[in-house]
């Protein structure tokens, strides 16, 4: 089920909530460059659809930030992410 995951560098870790929830968390690796958000959903969105013939809905999807790049000259919000963790819940249809 990761194998496109895996091709792409993103480790999947999944945390069981109960019988019909289920939380991934998916972290595609730090490049040095402003993460490619089409990319890594085009990703997760193909993991999704392999996880549905099982019976699993993606249901929610967030993001937490995990490292800011540089700044540049002091100030604060410049730069951009460069990894990030996206969260998402899954439920049983």
């Amino acid at each position: 089920m990761m194998d496109e995951l895996s091709a792409a560098g993103i480790d999947a870790n999944e945390i069981p909530v109960s019988p019909d929830r289920l939380v991934v968390v998916y972290q595609p690796p730090d490049t040095g460059s402003e993460v490619d958000p089409v990319s890594v959903l085009t990703l997760i969105a193909g993991d999704a659809g392999r996880r549905a013939p099982n019976g699993w809905e993606l249901a929610s999807l967030t993001s937490m930030n995990l490292r800011h790049a540089a700044l540049f000259m002091g100030r604060q919000g410049s730069g951009f992410e460069s990894k990030v963790a996206i969260i998402a819940v899954y439920a049983k249809a």
